[in-house]
C-alpha cells in the first residue's frame, strides 16, 4: 500500500526541554496529540501577529458608540394626507375540502 506525502513535515532540532515538556502537559490537558497541539499554537500565533485578508480583525471599539441625531432638515412629504384602511380578506371557497352532506 503507497501513501500520500503531500504534507509537509516540519522537524525540529534542539527544542529545550522546558518547552518540550509544555507541549506535552498542554496536549495531554486538550486529549491532544503534540504535533496538532504545536500546530494549534502556531496557527494561533501566526493569526495574532499577522491576520490575513480573508480574516478582518475586530474593531477595538464598536462602531457607533453614542446616538447620532437624524438632521432636523428632511423636508415633509408632499400630497394628500392618507388613512389606513382595515380591510377582511376574501376567503377562497373550500374546493379541497370534501362536501359536507
Amino acid at each position: 500500500m503507497e501513501e500520500n506525502h503531500n504534507v509537509p513535515t516540519l522537524v525540529i532540532d534542539n527544542m529545550p526541554l522546558s518547552l518540550y515538556d509544555r507541549i506535552q502537559d498542554l496536549a495531554k490537558s486538550q486529549r491532544r496529540t503534540p504535533a496538532a497541539t504545536v500546530l494549534e499554537v502556531l496557527e494561533g500565533a501566526f493569526r495574532a501577529t499577522s491576520p490575513s485578508l480573508a480574516e478582518a480583525p475586530l474593531p477595538q471599539e464598536p462602531f457607533l458608540t453614542e446616538e447620532i441625531c437624524a438632521p432636523c432638515s428632511i423636508p415633509w412629504p408632499e400630497g394628500k394626507a392618507t388613512r389606513a384602511v382595515r380591510v377582511t380578506a376574501p376567503l377562497p371557497p373550500p374546493h379541497d375540502l370534501p362536501d359536507e352532506e
